[in-house]
């Protein structure tokens, strides 16, 4: 009893240091050659224009820039930005509450490079749980005017029919 006492504290003591070893080297994915890079794909004027934001979370880097006052989505502007993550996994969600609004979002995974001096790294090394790959996000918002002559939100109606069939028992 004692032994298995033991085992179960020795076990969630492990757990408890690799959880905190990967907490430590977390904020290391922001320091990543390949975060500033992609950081970088979005223009000076844009960055300074537009509202950006650099997170992270678990094993991902996120970006999001948010892009306002666009005359339309076929901006070269925009289209120069999504030119940029061409071969990245994309998808894209559009929301049409009071103005326009088209969210993309691009994904990628990399290579996740440690500083194999940190006590942490050596830590999760010991234990052989080491990240090895992390996902960059990048969040797109883009915004048209409201007053865009090229783009607007319009309200489609239609009909459905539906049969359906009901079984009732009918008695004489």
């Amino acid at each position: 009893m004692k032994d298995a006492f033991k085992t179960k504290a020795r076990d969630a003591a492990k757990s408890y240091h690799i959880e905190n070893a990967i907490r430590q080297i977390r904020p290391t994915l922001l320091k990543q050659p390949v975060v500033a890079r992609t950081f970088n794909l979005l223009p000076p004027a844009l960055r300074a224009k537009a509202n950006l934001m650099l997170a992270y979370s678990g094993n991902s880097v996120i970006i999001y820039c948010n892009i306002f006052d666009l005359p339309s989505f076929k901006d070269a502007k925009l289209l120069n930005i999504l030119e940029k993550f061409a071969d990245w996994q994309a998808n894209t969600t559009d929301y049409t509450y009071n103005m326009p609004n088209r969210d993309f979002t691009f994904n990628r995974k990399f290579t996740w490079d440690h500083d194999e001096r940190s006590i942490a790294y050596k830590k999760l090394a010991k234990e052989e749980v080491v990240p090895t790959t992390f996902e960059l996000c990048v969040k797109l918002s883009a915004y048209v005017k409201q007053d865009s002559a090229t783009c607007r939100i319009i309200t489609k109606t239609h009909e459905e029919v539906i049969t359906k069939e009901e079984r009732i028992i009918v008695c004489d």
